[in-house]
C-alpha cells in the first residue's frame, strides 16, 4: 500500500480485514473440529470484546521506524510517545500519540521526519476471529498453534474479501492467543491499504475491572521498490484514557467590562 502521509509521517493500516457487519458464520476448518469450534469460539468472545468493549485508553510507545535500501539502514528514528486510542461513537479506536523523546532527546520544534508508522494494534488486532468474520478463513489447530488462511469460496460471503492471507496464532494452555503472524498478497496490501506483514504478540491488560488480551509488542514491514519500511513498537502501562477539567475560584466579572451582545 502506499503509505498515507500526514505531517510527514507514513501511516499504514495494521490488519487485515475491516470490520464489516454479517451473520455469524463458522468458517472452513481441518484437524479435530470439536477442539476447533471450541478455540474459535473461545477467541471469537474475545475478539468481540476489543471491538464493542475496549474503553478508550493511553500507553507508553517505545518505538523504532526504519527505512532500508538493499539490507542497509538508511533512516533510522527511535521515538517515544504517549499513545492515545479514543473509543469514537459507534465506530473504532481513533489512534494519536505525543512524541516525547526523539533519538534519546526531546523532541525538537522541527517535526521529525518517520520513515514509516504502523496503527491499528488494538481494537482489530484479533479481527479475523470476530465470529462474523470466520467465515472468510479457513483454520486449522494443531497442539497450540492455530493456522489460518483466507478460504477459497471469501468472495462468496458478503462480509469477506480475498486479502490472500496466510497466518498463524500460537496460544497459550488456557487457549489464548499470545502471539500472531499474518502475511497479505501484494494486491492486497494495494487495494485495502493494509500492512503486507505484522506480527503481535499479546499481553493481558485489565481496564475498568476488565481483562483485555492487547498488543504488548509489534513488528511490521512494508517492501516499495528496492526499500523496506520497518516499524517495531512496543506498548507498556497502558490503562484508561479520561479528560479531566478543572475548575477554578469564582472570579468577579464587573458588567461595565462585558462587550454588548452582538
Amino acid at each position: 500500500m502506499p503509505a498515507v502521509t500526514g505531517n510527514a509521517i507514513p501511516i499504514a493500516l495494521l490488519l487485515g480485514a475491516a470490520l464489516w457487519l454479517g451473520r455469524p458464520i463458522l468458517g472452513q476448518q481441518g484437524g479435530d473440529d470439536e477442539a476447533l469450534k471450541r478455540e474459535l469460539h473461545q477467541l471469537g468472545e474475545v475478539a468481540e470484546s476489543l471491538n464493542q468493549a475496549l474503553p478508550s485508553l493511553t500507553c507508553q510507545e517505545t518505538a523504532v521506524s526504519e527505512r532500508i535500501v538493499r539490507g542497509k539502514v538508511k533512516q533510522h528514528v527511535a521515538f517515544t510517545a504517549s499513545m492515545r486510542a479514543v473509543r469514537t461513537p459507534g465506530g473504532p479506536l481513533h489512534e494519536s500519540f505525543t512524541v516525547t523523546t526523539v533519538n534519546g532527546k526531546p523532541p525538537s520544534r522541527k517535526a521529525a521526519r518517520y520513515p514509516y508508522y504502523t496503527a491499528g494494534a488494538f481494537d482489530s488486532a484479533m479481527v479475523y476471529f470476530v465470529p462474523a468474520h470466520q467465515a472468510c478463513y479457513r483454520f486449522s489447530l494443531s497442539g497450540r498453534r492455530l493456522d489460518f488462511e483466507t478460504a477459497p469460496d471469501a468472495t462468496s460471503h458478503p462480509q469477506c474479501r480475498d486479502d490472500g492471507l496466510h497466518g498463524f496464532a500460537l496460544l497459550d494452555a488456557d487457549g489464548n492467543v499470545t502471539h500472531t503472524e499474518r502475511t497479505i498478497s501484494a494486491d492486497a496490501s494495494e487495494n485495502f491499504r493494509l500492512v503486507p506483514f505484522a506480527a503481535i504478540d499479546f499481553a493481558p491488560v485489565e481496564l475498568n475491572g476488565q481483562v483485555f488480551r492487547l498488543t504488548h509488542h509489534l513488528v511490521s514491514e512494508y517492501p516499495q521498490g528496492d526499500s523496506v519500511g520497518r516499524f517495531e513498537a512496543t506498548y507498556s502501562e497502558c490503562k484508561l484514557f479520561s479528560v479531566s477539567v478543572t475548575i477554578g475560584p469564582p472570579t468577579r466579572v464587573d458588567p461595565a467590562d462585558t462587550p454588548p451582545p452582538h
